[in-house]
């Protein structure tokens, strides 16, 4: 039996190197080294320390004003013009002097806003009219040189031939309003909505609104790519793998070292895969529902997301589940942050019906995360309506603007103290004042929103407040209004 015997390392010692190895350098070959500058470091200062770290400094003040979510009239008064080249009336809150007033939505700069309240506390209208400050150049509403583009996700219940079923609260802002002294008010310039091929009827719903066309949401073939297809082919709501995806995930494994991938390359290696006629039938199902989106024919135009336009993305559809709209929208996500638009506003509307516990939800919520994290480099806007709030609870953490409607239960409450300051002490007196909020009137939460300027320059900003707001009216038509046996 051969014993392997270990090496031994030895440190070396300083007197195994001869001079002939160390050249210890002489005085005269040292590199001359610069001497520091305190005057040329002095431009490198903020304005805030050369101004002895006044917060009151204009430079300072600017560049808050500049990137606040949220602006009061005052403010806007003293900063507006190029400081703030556009705004949209929001609402008015009361003062301590009795007397209102008026706050803006700053459109110029990237924002995320979460809105949340039980059904009817006029969350679908705060939605809406966060999208009409954005997208519809008005006086009434302020001032809008560069009108944005967005992108609405909506999924609702379709069974039963669409019984019950409501189209999108967005759609409606191509519409005129009812109020005889706003007909003639402009409106969205157009609505694309985008929905599942398999579902006809919901064309005909949409296309019945002004302004409004509805054509089939077709993904180009050049799009995909493998991490697409792995998604696409791998999840159900049960969040459990068929063991003959396996092979499927190793076509597109092969094919994603090819650089491009190519869906006509991967359905012809399917087929001398052996699965069982179990299996056939399954994956039969899954590229049926798959190719039903896919513009195999390459016929369908894109979207453009143009300015002052809305795209929804409505998936409602007795074929396509949750967890399969969820990944579409992701997918419709990427298309839209990718697209040349240079003003975007995602919004989310009625999330609770779709971002739920299901693996495809958790990737788009992932995205979503992530465009609110560089919100600044896409130049996106995001609005979450919801609901639960509590489903969503990471993205009240990351959101500039939360706005509060009416609602009563203390597991919203307990989500909404994990991210808003409140007082301890008066939490009980709080839960009762909002659930005392009129329909339309919201508790709103933005600690970057400047209110006004002291008397020694600084600015108030409404750090750990919250903001008793009465919203606008809409300019555009009311969609959501409840249906009441008698007007």
């Amino acid at each position: 039996m051969v014993k392997l015997r270990q090496l031994q390392i030895q440190p070396e010692r300083a007197e195994d190197h001869t001079s002939d190895h160390v050249s210890t350098p002489s005085v005269s070959d040292k590199t001359e080294v610069d001497e520091p500058d305190n005057n040329l470091m002095d431009l490198l200062r903020t304005d805030v320390v050369v101004n002895n770290a006044n917060p009151g400094d204009v430079g300072s003040r600017e560049h808050e004003v500049r990137y606040a979510p949220i602006i009061s009239g005052k403010i806007l008064d003293q900063f507006g013009g190029p400081l703030l080249p556009q705004y949209g009336y929001l609402g008015d809150i009361n003062e301590n002097s009795g007397r209102s007033s008026r706050l803006f939505l700053n459109t110029n700069t990237p924002f995320s806003a979460m809105v949340f309240g039980v059904q009817g506390s006029g969350k679908s209208h705060t939605t809406s009219y966060l999208l009409e400050n954005a997208l519809i150049p008005s006086r009434h509403l302020g001032r809008l040189q560069e009108p944005l583009s967005a992108l609405v996700f909506s999924y609702g219940d379709y069974s039963g031939g669409g019984a019950g079923f409501t189209v999108s609260e967005a759609a409606f802002l191509a519409s005129r309003s009812r109020n005889p002294k706003l007909q003639e008010h402009p409106v969205v310039k157009k609505v694309t909505v985008l929905t599942s091929p398999t579902n006809p009827n919901i064309r005909d719903d949409y296309n019945q609104l002004e302004n409004v066309s509805a054509i089939p949401f077709k993904l180009k073939l050049h799009i995909l790519d493998a991490g697409m297809m792995s998604t696409l082919m791998s999840f159900d709501e049960s969040n459990k793998v068929p063991l003959y995806m396996a092979e499927v995930q190793r076509i597109i494994r092969d094919l994603a070292t090819e650089r491009k991938f190519h869906y006509f390359e991967f359905k012809r290696q399917l087929k001398y895969c052996k699965f069982s006629r179990d299996q056939e039938s399954m994956l039969g199902l899954r590229l049926g529902l798959l190719e039903s989106f896919l513009d195999l024919k390459d016929e369908c135009p894109m979207p453009t997301f143009e300015q002052g336009e809305i795209t929804i993305m409505d998936l409602s559809c007795p074929f396509v589940d949750t967890n399969t709209a969820c990944i579409l929208f992701n997918l419709g996500l990427k298309q839209y942050m990718q697209s040349s638009s240079s003003g975007k506003m995602v919004v989310l509307d009625e999330a609770h019906k779709y971002m739920l516990n299901l693996p495809g939800a958790k990737i788009l919520n992932s995205s979503l995360k992530t465009v609110i994290r560089q919100q600044r480099h896409f130049g996106a806007r995001m609005i979450v309506s919801t609901q639960e709030p509590a489903l969503l609870a990471d993205l009240i953490a990351l959101s500039s603007i939360t706005i509060m409607h009416r609602f009563s239960s203390p597991e919203w409450f307990s989500a909404l103290k994990k991210h808003i300051p409140m007082d301890v002490l008066k939490e009980n007196e709080l839960m009762g004042k909002i659930e005392r909020l009129r329909t339309g009137a919201a508790l709103i939460y933005s600690p970057n929103a400047v209110l006004d300027i002291d008397e020694d320059g600084n600015l108030v900003k409404s750090t750990s407040k919250l903001l008793e707001t009465h919203i606008r009216r809409r300019v555009t038509a009311d969609g959501g209004q409840s249906i009441l046996s008698v007007d």
